[in-house]
């Protein structure tokens, strides 16, 4: 990734902003065996964005 697109990774950083506090919310006491579920979806996504471009 030479030249990052930060409209992309800004967009990526606000979904995850934006669902991951509700999913721990809602998974109260059992975030931690998530966590890295949560990781892999963010890498997932951000390897998407890269690979396909601009949705």
């Amino acid at each position: 990734m030479e030249s990052i697109n930060w409209l992309g990774v800004v967009s990526v950083l606000m979904v995850a902003v934006l669902v991951v506090p509700a999913a721990l919310r809602r998974n109260r006491n059992t975030w931690l065996p998530y966590a890295a579920v949560w990781v892999a979806a963010i890498v997932a996504l951000v390897w998407a964005y890269d690979s396909f471009g601009p949705f």
